[in-house]
């Protein structure tokens, strides 16, 4: 079997043509010893863009200064004396 780049991967335990399990997944797998194996270079192709982990500090500290601010201006229940 080959995939759309022409080619061929193989069992790295007993050596037969593996199939592919999706078009882009770059996972494989073998007929006779039932496993499955990943293309490296499929999962780097598939990384989020750089400016993701900026985004979401920037996001979750945003949220966490927020919530700080929303309890401080809640007034502090007073206990009865």
């Amino acid at each position: 079997m080959t995939d759309e780049t022409g080619k061929a991967w193989q069992c790295p335990k007993d050596g037969t043509v593996m199939q592919p399990l999706g078009r882009r997944s770059g996972a494989w797998r073998c007929p006779t010893c039932k496993g499955i194996f990943t293309d490296p270079g499929a999962m780097r192709r598939g990384r989020p863009p750089k400016w993701s982990p900026i985004l979401t500090s920037i996001l979750m500290s945003l949220l966490a200064r927020a919530v700080v601010r929303h309890l401080r201006r809640r007034s502090p229940k007073q206990t009865p004396s």
